[in-house]
C-alpha cells in the first residue's frame, strides 16, 4: 500500500513461492495452491480502494512490460 501511496504502481511487479513443503510433515505436507494472489490479495486489494485501473496494471500491464521483448 506504501508503495502505491508512493506512486510507484508502474514500477511494480506482483510475485509469490507459495512454499509449502514442511520437513516436519510426513512426504512434506498437503500441497498448497498457487491461488493465493487471485483469491486473497486481489480481493483485499479492492477492499483497500485499489481501482480496478490499478489492479490492471499490476497484474496486467506490468508483467508484459517487464517480460515482453520489443
Amino acid at each position: 500500500m506504501r508503495a502505491l501511496d508512493a506512486g510507484l504502481a508502474t514500477q511494480l511487479l506482483i510475485s509469490h513461492d507459495r512454499g509449502w513443503y514442511d520437513p516436519a510433515q510426513p512426504n512434506g505436507g498437503v500441497p498448497k495452491p498457487y491461488t493465493v494472489v487471485i483469491t486473497e490479495l486481489i480481493p483485499l486489494l479492492r477492499t483497500r480502494g485499489i481501482s480496478e485501473d490499478t489492479i490492471v496494471q499490476l497484474f496486467h500491464r506490468n508483467p508484459f512490460n517487464a517480460f515482453s521483448r520489443p
